[in-house]
């Protein structure tokens, strides 16, 4: 919550959650409920599997030490790591995310890296500078060599791990030249806070890069969706079946257990084994999502008689936005999402309509104006409570406001007129989307409070 205090005139205006139909504002006198973990059901993703996290957190706890001592080698790094199996880059928190560009990679993914998706090295604040600052013991002087032997270890651990035989990323994740890497590193950090994005742009594609090659031996079934390929998916998935036949076969002559012995723990013990159709990879995408990401019909196709999931793994649902279904739904591939439809339940596919919501910068320079409000009504407002208001405009298929209403009233009518105005004037909204994604129009709501003291 954004809260403007105007001292002239002793009004408070705050924006909240803009939301439509879910009514998703938090206020001070809200609270939530959290399940617990024993009641969330079983995921197949490794990365929210507590040992996998546990080692990762390890493994990254030890290169850090190592990098502060001024130990670590980046190519012994990045050689274990892949040795591991442990496949993240290593990337700085910058004021625009996570960010490995500076450190000569590039990952063409939707909304950026996430933390699991990454090995954090240092955070880089709006002043520019590294935090924590890499040490130089045993590594020279420190004259603004700290940051650039940093710099220079992450690049060669990077480039060192997606060069790697074993690296099963390509596709999605690709170094970068070195004076592509320095014009991006210019500003990661910087006052402005901008990264530069005039070099290497992430793709135009929202997933993955577009040139892709042949399938190499020791291909993943996520390549093989990427480029279509269904002779190599149809063999991976049968000699995954022919090996899980045989595990049954060997599970069920297994003795069962004499007394006094401790029994076999029972299915229900363990996660249900999802196989590889629908598991997901490093950045949280399923081999269907591939071929949707990638619009690969026949692909697409052949994986949902497999009964791949819309939903991806286990541990999601349709409306997050690596979901095979939402990638179809965001790219309008409407023919593929309605195939779909009968797959899914009724109420997760009426949840993937949206309402509309504001532009990016929208709500903030609503927050800039308010105060003049504040100036020219607040002394007229002498309560101590604080009271919440919603601002509610209907919007069209194009994102125009079509009307505005204020609720409830205050005792100033040309105050509500004018915080009206005001959202006609500052707001603006990207239309709803259906279940297809199809552009329709709905309602928009900023939740606002108001006291006067």
């Amino acid at each position: 919550m954004l809260r403007r205090t105007i001292a002239a005139s002793s009004l408070i205006l705050a924006t909240l959650a803009v939301t439509g139909c879910s009514g998703g504002t938090s206020g001070e006198d809200e609270t939530y409920v959290e399940e617990s973990p024993a009641a969330e059901p079983p995921c197949a993703d490794p990365l929210a599997d507590p040992a996998v996290l546990e080692r990762n957190r390890n493994a990254d706890r030890a290169l850090k030490a190592a990098l502060a001592s001024g130990r670590a080698d980046p190519i012994e790094e990045a050689q274990k790591a892949a040795a591991a199996g442990d496949f993240r880059l290593v990337a700085a928190v910058t004021v625009e995310g996570i960010d490995t560009r500076e450190f000569g990679a590039i990952c063409a993914l939707r909304g950026g890296l996430n933390p699991r998706m990454a090995r954090v090295v240092t955070y880089y604040g709006e002043d520019g500078e590294p935090s924590p600052e890499p040490s130089d013991t045993a590594s020279g002087s420190a004259e603004g060599g700290s940051e650039d032997k940093l710099v220079a270890f992450a690049r060669a651990f990077n480039q060192t791990l997606i060069a790697d035989p074993a690296y099963p990323y390509r596709d999605v994740c690709r170094p970068l030249a070195a004076q592509e890497a320095d014009a991006a590193g210019k500003d990661v950090g910087s006052a402005r806070g901008a990264v530069v994005r005039a070099v290497s742009e992430a793709p135009a594609r929202a997933y993955g890069f577009p040139d892709l090659g042949p399938l190499q031996t020791g291909a993943t079934l996520a390549d093989a969706a990427r480029r279509g390929n269904i002779a190599a998916m149809r063999r991976m998935l049968d000699e995954e079946a022919r090996e899980l036949k045989k595990a049954a076969a060997a599970a069920a002559d297994k003795p069962t257990a004499k007394a006094g012995e401790k029994p076999a723990d029972k299915p229900t013990d363990r996660p249900t084994p999802t196989g590889m159709i629908d598991a997901p990879d490093l950045f949280g995408m399923t081999p269907l999502a591939w071929a949707m990401a990638y619009h690969r019909d026949e692909a697409v196709r052949f994986l949902l008689s497999r009964k791949a999931s819309p939903s991806g793994a286990q541990c999601q649902a349709l409306v997050d936005r690596d979901s095979p279904m939402q990638i179809a739904r965001r790219s309008g591939w409407v023919g593929m999402v309605r195939r779909m439809k009968p797959m899914v339940s009724e109420e997760d596919y009426a949840a993937l309509a949206e309402e509309p919501k504001l532009a990016d910068g929208s709500k903030a320079d609503f927050n800039s104006e308010l105060g003049k409000l504040g100036e020219r009504y607040g002394t007229i407002f002498h309560k101590d409570e604080m009271t919440r208001h919603s601002l509610t405009f209907k919007v069209d298929a194009r994102g125009k406001m079509t009307s505005c209403e204020f609720a409830p009233k205050t005792i100033s009518p040309e105050f509500d007129a004018d915080i009206c105005k005001l959202g006609r004037d500052v707001l603006e909204w990207q239309p709803g989307r259906d279940s297809e994604g199809r552009p329709v129009g709905g309602e928009g709501k900023v939740m606002i409070r108001l006291r006067g003291t």
